[in-house]
Protein backbone atom coordinates (compact mmCIF):
# COMPACT_ATOMS: atom_id res chain seq x y z
CA UNK A 1 0.00 0.00 0.00
CA UNK A 2 1.21 3.63 -1.07
CA UNK A 3 2.31 5.27 1.47
CA UNK A 4 -0.11 8.82 1.81
CA UNK A 5 2.17 11.22 3.41
CA UNK A 6 -0.71 13.77 4.33
CA UNK A 7 -1.93 11.39 6.98
CA UNK A 8 1.68 11.79 8.49
CA UNK A 9 1.44 15.64 8.19
CA UNK A 10 -2.05 15.50 9.99
CA UNK A 11 -0.70 13.26 12.65
CA UNK A 12 2.10 15.73 13.21
CA UNK A 13 0.12 18.74 12.90
CA UNK A 14 -3.06 17.06 15.19
CA UNK A 15 -0.38 16.17 18.01
CA UNK A 16 1.10 19.50 17.98
CA UNK A 17 -1.87 21.84 18.57
CA UNK A 18 -3.34 19.31 21.39
CA UNK A 19 -0.43 18.26 22.98
CA UNK A 20 2.30 21.74 22.70
CA UNK A 21 -0.54 24.08 22.56
CA UNK A 22 -4.04 22.75 24.12
CA UNK A 23 -2.56 21.07 26.45
CA UNK A 24 0.83 23.15 27.50
CA UNK A 25 -1.55 26.17 27.84
CA UNK A 26 -2.75 24.81 31.32
CA UNK A 27 0.89 24.42 32.20
CA UNK A 28 1.58 28.11 31.13
CA UNK A 29 -1.37 29.10 33.07
CA UNK A 30 -1.19 27.12 35.99
CA UNK A 31 -5.07 25.58 35.60
CA UNK A 32 -6.16 21.84 34.72
CA UNK A 33 -7.21 22.44 31.41
CA UNK A 34 -7.79 24.63 28.11
CA UNK A 35 -10.91 22.97 27.34
CA UNK A 36 -13.21 25.64 28.87
CA UNK A 37 -11.57 27.97 26.06
CA UNK A 38 -14.20 27.27 23.46
CA UNK A 39 -11.89 27.35 20.39
CA UNK A 40 -9.11 24.93 22.26
CA UNK A 41 -12.33 22.68 22.49
CA UNK A 42 -13.05 22.90 19.18
CA UNK A 43 -9.62 22.15 17.89
CA UNK A 44 -9.19 19.37 20.70
CA UNK A 45 -12.17 17.49 19.75
CA UNK A 46 -11.20 18.48 16.03
CA UNK A 47 -7.56 17.31 15.70
CA UNK A 48 -8.53 13.65 17.91
CA UNK A 49 -11.39 13.15 15.28
CA UNK A 50 -8.81 13.34 12.50
CA UNK A 51 -6.49 10.87 14.23
CA UNK A 52 -9.33 8.42 15.01
CA UNK A 53 -10.66 9.30 11.09
CA UNK A 54 -7.12 8.49 9.89
CA UNK A 55 -6.82 5.29 11.78
CA UNK A 56 -10.21 3.62 10.24
CA UNK A 57 -8.88 5.04 6.79
CA UNK A 58 -5.75 3.09 7.33
CA UNK A 59 -7.24 -0.37 8.74
CA UNK A 60 -10.35 -0.09 6.46
CA UNK A 61 -7.95 0.02 2.92
CA UNK A 62 -5.28 -2.87 4.53
CA UNK A 63 -8.05 -5.10 6.11
CA UNK A 64 -11.01 -7.42 4.75
CA UNK A 65 -11.50 -10.15 7.27
CA UNK A 66 -13.53 -13.49 6.13
CA UNK A 67 -15.45 -15.84 7.79
CA UNK A 68 -12.44 -17.53 9.35
CA UNK A 69 -11.50 -16.30 12.89
CA UNK A 70 -7.56 -16.64 13.12
CA UNK A 71 -7.35 -12.99 10.79
CA UNK A 72 -9.98 -11.49 13.26
CA UNK A 73 -7.51 -12.76 16.16
CA UNK A 74 -4.53 -11.58 14.48
CA UNK A 75 -5.86 -8.35 13.69
CA UNK A 76 -6.75 -8.02 18.15
CA UNK A 77 -3.43 -9.28 18.63
CA UNK A 78 -1.69 -6.59 16.59
CA UNK A 79 -3.99 -3.90 17.58
CA UNK A 80 -3.50 -5.16 21.57
CA UNK A 81 0.24 -5.19 21.21
CA UNK A 82 0.29 -2.38 19.25
CA UNK A 83 -0.98 0.36 21.23
CA UNK A 84 -1.65 -1.35 24.93
CA UNK A 85 0.94 -1.82 27.40
CA UNK A 86 2.60 2.09 26.01
CA UNK A 87 -1.17 2.55 27.83
CA UNK A 88 -0.36 0.64 30.56
CA UNK A 89 2.26 2.15 31.28
CA UNK A 90 1.67 5.77 30.61
CA UNK A 91 -1.34 5.16 32.58
CA UNK A 92 0.39 3.56 35.64
CA UNK A 93 3.22 7.18 35.63
CA UNK A 94 0.28 9.47 35.34
CA UNK A 95 -0.96 7.72 38.34
CA UNK A 96 2.47 8.37 40.66
CA UNK A 97 2.45 11.67 39.66
CA UNK A 98 -0.92 12.52 40.59
CA UNK A 99 -2.11 13.52 37.35
CA UNK A 100 -5.28 10.65 37.66
CA UNK A 101 -6.99 9.15 40.32
CA UNK A 102 -6.38 5.70 41.11
CA UNK A 103 -10.77 4.88 39.94
CA UNK A 104 -10.41 7.04 36.53
CA UNK A 105 -6.90 4.69 36.10
CA UNK A 106 -8.49 1.52 36.47
CA UNK A 107 -11.30 2.71 34.38
CA UNK A 108 -8.98 3.32 31.79
CA UNK A 109 -6.80 0.23 31.96
CA UNK A 110 -10.16 -1.66 31.85
CA UNK A 111 -11.48 0.06 28.73
CA UNK A 112 -14.65 0.19 30.31
CA UNK A 113 -13.94 4.63 30.93
CA UNK A 114 -16.33 5.56 27.94
CA UNK A 115 -18.70 3.87 29.78
CA UNK A 116 -18.44 4.62 33.41
CA UNK A 117 -17.26 7.62 35.10
CA UNK A 118 -14.73 9.15 35.99
CA UNK A 119 -12.10 8.85 33.01
CA UNK A 120 -8.71 9.63 32.77
CA UNK A 121 -7.73 12.84 32.26
CA UNK A 122 -5.93 12.72 28.47
CA UNK A 123 -5.73 8.93 28.25
CA UNK A 124 -9.46 8.36 27.84
CA UNK A 125 -8.84 8.71 24.59
CA UNK A 126 -6.94 5.15 24.37
CA UNK A 127 -9.86 3.25 25.41
CA UNK A 128 -12.59 5.12 22.90
CA UNK A 129 -9.72 3.56 19.99
CA UNK A 130 -9.54 0.49 21.74
CA UNK A 131 -13.36 -0.46 21.32
CA UNK A 132 -13.49 0.97 17.84
CA UNK A 133 -10.79 -1.52 16.97
CA UNK A 134 -13.08 -4.46 18.90
CA UNK A 135 -15.93 -3.34 16.53
CA UNK A 136 -13.68 -3.29 13.02
CA UNK A 137 -13.88 -7.36 12.02
CA UNK A 138 -17.96 -6.62 11.98
CA UNK A 139 -17.70 -4.03 9.43
CA UNK A 140 -14.83 -5.11 6.82
CA UNK A 141 -16.07 -7.57 5.01
CA UNK A 142 -16.93 -7.86 1.59
CA UNK A 143 -18.49 -4.68 -0.20
CA UNK A 144 -19.84 -1.30 0.80
CA UNK A 145 -22.92 -2.12 1.13
CA UNK A 146 -22.12 -4.36 3.80
CA UNK A 147 -19.69 -1.97 5.55
CA UNK A 148 -22.10 0.87 5.01
CA UNK A 149 -25.31 -1.35 6.69
CA UNK A 150 -23.15 -2.90 9.30
CA UNK A 151 -21.32 0.96 10.44
CA UNK A 152 -25.19 2.53 10.07
CA UNK A 153 -26.16 -0.14 12.46
CA UNK A 154 -23.38 -0.18 15.43
CA UNK A 155 -23.73 3.33 15.11
CA UNK A 156 -27.31 3.59 15.98
CA UNK A 157 -27.19 1.25 19.34
CA UNK A 158 -23.90 3.63 19.87
CA UNK A 159 -26.38 6.37 19.91
CA UNK A 160 -29.08 4.33 21.73
CA UNK A 161 -26.84 3.90 24.40
CA UNK A 162 -26.07 6.93 24.70
CA UNK A 163 -29.18 7.79 25.46
CA UNK A 164 -30.08 4.54 27.52
CA UNK A 165 -26.59 5.71 29.70
CA UNK A 166 -26.44 8.65 31.45
CA UNK A 167 -22.39 8.31 32.38
CA UNK A 168 -21.53 7.59 28.47
CA UNK A 169 -18.57 9.49 27.13
CA UNK A 170 -20.11 11.59 24.16
CA UNK A 171 -16.55 11.56 22.73
CA UNK A 172 -17.19 7.72 22.07
CA UNK A 173 -19.75 8.61 19.88
CA UNK A 174 -17.99 11.40 18.25
CA UNK A 175 -14.54 9.65 17.76
CA UNK A 176 -16.34 6.71 16.46
CA UNK A 177 -18.61 8.48 13.95
CA UNK A 178 -15.25 9.15 11.72
CA UNK A 179 -13.64 5.97 12.70
CA UNK A 180 -16.55 4.19 10.92
CA UNK A 181 -16.29 6.94 8.14
CA UNK A 182 -12.88 6.41 7.69
CA UNK A 183 -13.32 2.36 7.83
CA UNK A 184 -15.95 2.67 5.11
CA UNK A 185 -14.77 4.96 2.40
CA UNK A 186 -11.37 4.47 2.27
CA UNK A 187 -10.90 1.66 0.09
CA UNK A 188 -13.50 3.55 -1.98
CA UNK A 189 -13.24 7.17 -2.29
CA UNK A 190 -10.00 9.33 -0.93
CA UNK A 191 -11.18 12.66 0.38
CA UNK A 192 -8.70 14.36 -1.93
CA UNK A 193 -11.46 16.02 -4.21
CA UNK A 194 -8.60 16.15 -7.01
CA UNK A 195 -11.72 17.58 -9.72
CA UNK A 196 -13.03 20.00 -7.12
CA UNK A 197 -10.55 21.64 -5.16
CA UNK A 198 -12.55 25.02 -4.79
CA UNK A 199 -14.59 22.44 -2.23
CA UNK A 200 -11.34 21.79 0.02
CA UNK A 201 -11.00 25.90 0.20
CA UNK A 202 -14.67 26.36 1.15
CA UNK A 203 -14.45 23.64 4.15
CA UNK A 204 -11.07 25.38 5.18
CA UNK A 205 -12.46 28.82 5.43
CA UNK A 206 -16.05 27.82 7.28
CA UNK A 207 -13.73 26.38 9.96
CA UNK A 208 -11.87 29.31 10.26
CA UNK A 209 -15.10 31.26 10.54
CA UNK A 210 -16.59 29.30 12.50
CA UNK A 211 -13.01 29.07 15.24
CA UNK A 212 -13.87 32.92 15.23
CA UNK A 213 -17.70 32.22 15.86
CA UNK A 214 -16.59 29.77 18.72
CA UNK A 215 -14.27 32.56 19.88
CA UNK A 216 -16.40 35.50 20.33
CA UNK A 217 -19.76 33.90 21.23
CA UNK A 218 -18.90 30.83 23.04
CA UNK A 219 -21.54 28.55 21.26
CA UNK A 220 -23.17 25.30 23.12
CA UNK A 221 -21.49 22.15 23.54
CA UNK A 222 -24.09 20.80 20.52
CA UNK A 223 -22.35 23.28 18.12
CA UNK A 224 -18.64 23.04 19.18
CA UNK A 225 -18.99 19.08 18.49
CA UNK A 226 -20.50 19.99 14.98
CA UNK A 227 -17.99 22.78 14.54
CA UNK A 228 -14.91 20.20 15.58
CA UNK A 229 -16.39 17.91 13.05
CA UNK A 230 -16.05 19.83 10.07
CA UNK A 231 -12.48 20.58 11.41
CA UNK A 232 -11.79 17.08 10.93
CA UNK A 233 -12.00 17.50 7.14
CA UNK A 234 -10.83 21.05 7.06
CA UNK A 235 -6.98 19.97 8.49
CA UNK A 236 -7.06 17.03 6.74
CA UNK A 237 -7.17 19.60 3.27
CA UNK A 238 -5.13 21.59 4.92
CA UNK A 239 -2.43 18.54 5.57
CA UNK A 240 -3.07 17.04 2.12
CA UNK A 241 -2.04 20.71 0.36
CA UNK A 242 1.26 20.96 2.19
CA UNK A 243 2.27 17.13 1.57
CA UNK A 244 2.28 17.84 -1.73
CA UNK A 245 4.92 20.59 -1.31
CA UNK A 246 6.81 19.02 1.05
CA UNK A 247 7.09 15.94 -0.16
CA UNK A 248 7.18 16.35 -3.87
CA UNK A 249 10.98 14.68 -3.50
CA UNK A 250 12.85 13.14 -0.34
CA UNK A 251 14.22 16.23 1.84
CA UNK A 252 15.03 16.88 5.23
CA UNK A 253 12.03 18.61 6.25
CA UNK A 254 10.06 15.34 5.17
CA UNK A 255 12.20 12.43 6.86
CA UNK A 256 11.29 14.78 10.22
CA UNK A 257 7.85 15.14 9.74
CA UNK A 258 8.03 11.05 8.82
CA UNK A 259 9.16 10.70 12.44
CA UNK A 260 7.71 12.76 14.38
CA UNK A 261 4.53 11.21 12.65
CA UNK A 262 5.73 8.00 13.66
CA UNK A 263 6.57 8.77 17.22
CA UNK A 264 2.84 11.01 17.98
CA UNK A 265 0.95 8.40 19.40
CA UNK A 266 3.89 7.92 22.12
CA UNK A 267 3.92 11.54 22.50
CA UNK A 268 0.47 11.59 23.05
CA UNK A 269 0.30 8.85 25.95
CA UNK A 270 3.36 10.42 27.80
CA UNK A 271 3.51 14.00 27.33
CA UNK A 272 1.57 14.97 30.52
CA UNK A 273 4.61 13.01 32.49
CA UNK A 274 7.22 14.97 30.62
CA UNK A 275 5.62 18.55 31.37
CA UNK A 276 5.60 17.44 35.08
CA UNK A 277 9.36 16.79 34.77
CA UNK A 278 9.96 20.34 32.90
CA UNK A 279 8.37 21.65 35.66
CA UNK A 280 10.67 20.13 37.99
CA UNK A 281 13.74 20.88 36.29
CA UNK A 282 12.67 24.21 35.61
CA UNK A 283 9.17 26.22 36.63
CA UNK A 284 9.78 30.10 35.46
CA UNK A 285 7.02 32.25 36.80
CA UNK A 286 7.00 34.21 33.49
CA UNK A 287 4.34 32.80 31.04
CA UNK A 288 6.17 34.23 27.77
CA UNK A 289 9.51 32.48 29.45
CA UNK A 290 7.56 29.49 30.55
CA UNK A 291 6.44 29.26 27.05
CA UNK A 292 9.57 29.33 25.45
CA UNK A 293 11.24 26.13 27.65
CA UNK A 294 8.47 24.28 27.78
CA UNK A 295 7.75 24.32 23.49
CA UNK A 296 11.27 25.26 22.79
CA UNK A 297 13.09 22.55 25.31
CA UNK A 298 11.05 20.40 26.84
CA UNK A 299 8.79 19.64 23.78
CA UNK A 300 11.94 18.55 21.32
CA UNK A 301 13.00 16.20 24.08
CA UNK A 302 10.21 14.22 24.14
CA UNK A 303 9.67 14.18 20.56
CA UNK A 304 12.80 12.50 20.39
CA UNK A 305 13.12 10.36 23.76
CA UNK A 306 9.18 9.62 22.37
CA UNK A 307 10.57 8.17 19.23
CA UNK A 308 13.23 5.97 20.53
CA UNK A 309 10.56 4.37 23.25
CA UNK A 310 7.89 3.67 20.04
CA UNK A 311 11.35 2.11 18.19
CA UNK A 312 12.23 0.22 21.03
CA UNK A 313 8.51 -1.07 21.79
CA UNK A 314 8.06 -2.15 18.52
CA UNK A 315 11.00 -4.31 18.43
CA UNK A 316 10.19 -5.17 21.42
CA UNK A 317 6.86 -6.82 20.24
CA UNK A 318 8.08 -7.15 16.49
CA UNK A 319 8.51 -10.96 17.24
CA UNK A 320 5.53 -11.44 19.53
Amino acid sequence: MKRDYRFDIARVLCMTCIVAYVHLYGYIYNVKSAYFIPECAVLTDACLGLFTFISGSLIGVKYCFSNKWGGVWQFYKKRLLRIFPLFLLAAIALYLIGFNGGRATLNGVLCISPFVKPAPMTLWYIPVIMICYLLTPLICRKGFLWRFISALGIFAVICVLRKLVPSMDWRLQFNLFFYLMGLVSAPYFDWKFSKIPWMKWLIIVLFVVLLIIAHIYAPSSLYKRFFAGIGVFAVLFVCDGLSEKIFKTENSVAKILTDISYASMACYMFHRFFFWGGEIVWNPSCHWLKWLYMAGVVFPIMLTLSFYIQKWYDKLVKNL
